[in-house]
């Protein structure tokens, strides 16, 4: 059984003309009909998935008869086709010595007539540029999706004209990152795409100025405190209190023009020392790319406008 979803272009077959309960198909029996009162609106409806089954997405690869979807982080969007280098036809048997040089010369055409232009080029080594930083970064798909598609914003606006490839492309996964709310910073970024951090960021504001028009605000303190934590692998339980200090603190004037990362560190850095985990602050500001006066800063700044009491458990043995 499967639901029945309301198709563009067509009469709406997602609801019962009766009773207005949605309907459901059974794939078995070709039929499509209301669960509630029995109403049959088509008794021969007809089976849009393929004939044939997989157990896993290797043999659903192998079996599949069409290709990829189209991308973005293509710059044909995927929508050309390719030579195989296998050399064989149809039957499977190897070429003849003047087929297979024919089938190489063909293929050397076919490569360089997909990227003919300048245009194509070059959008084609920025869009590699943006999948392999993201893939350093281990970023997922969705972001490598939004990335390029931000770059070929750029590039018909020709905002990116001119520029540097490597920096467009980093301002642009930055952008996308921001976007879709995974933290990552710029000096991650940078170093993944092989620039300098200020270099990204002069490209990103001119991302920002020209091709998206709206402020997108950083991660929360509480995703950076999150993250400084995986990646010092610190006690969770400093995470905990750093966490619950960062909520209370949130709606005062302390986070309002501070870098979330450096208000980050000093949580985790409170934190650690409320839970006797000695942790030197010169390791919590490397690992949160600060510096270890913006830790001091902020840490006096929040012990001098709040009090923070701490309650101990004693266990009843401990009294006797």
């Amino acid at each position: 059984m499967y639901p029945m979803r309301r198709e563009e272009g067509r009469f709406n077959v997602s609801e019962c003309p009766n009773c207005k309960e949605k309907l459901i198909g059974d794939v078995d029996r070709g039929e499509i009909f209301c669960p509630k009162c029995g109403f049959v609106l088509h008794d021969q409806a007809i089976d849009q998935s393929a004939e044939w089954k997989s157990a896993d997405y290797e043999e659903r690869m192998k079996r599949s008869r069409v290709g990829l979807p189209s991308t973005n982080t293509l710059h044909d969007f995927g929508l050309t086709t390719d030579i195989s280098s296998d050399l064989r036809d149809s039957h499977g048997k190897y070429l003849d010595p003047y087929n297979r040089q024919t089938a190489q010369r063909m293929k050397k055409w076919q490569r360089r007539i997909r990227t003919s232009s300048s245009g194509e080029r070059s959008l084609s080594i920025a869009l590699g540029k943006i999948t392999e930083a993201a893939d350093v970064l281990g970023l997922p798909s969705s972001v490598i999706e939004e990335a390029s598609h931000i770059f070929r914003k750029s590039a018909k606006a020709a905002v990116s004209k001119s520029k540097s490839i490597s920096g467009m492309a980093a301002a642009s996964i930055y952008l996308a990152c921001r976007r879709s709310n995974v933290n990552r910073s710029l000096k991650e970024i940078s170093k993944a795409a092989g620039i300098q951090s200020r270099a990204a960021a002069k490209y990103y504001r001119l991302l920002i100025n020209q091709v998206e028009h709206n402020y997108i605000p950083p991660p929360s303190v509480q995703k950076y405190i999150s993250k400084l934590v995986n990646k010092e692998k610190i006690n969770p339980r400093v995470e905990r209190l750093a966490l619950d200090l960062a909520e209370k603190a949130n709606e005062s004037e302390i986070s309002s023009g501070k870098t979330p990362a450096g208000l980050a560190a000093a949580y985790v850095y409170i934190a650690s020392v409320l839970a006797g985990e000695h942790i030197p602050q010169r390791e919590i500001a490397e690992f949160a790319e600060v510096t270890e006066v913006t830790v001091r800063n902020r840490c006096r700044e929040i012990l001098e406008k709040f009090v923070i009491r701490q309650r101990l458990r004693v266990a009843p043995e401990a009294l006797t």
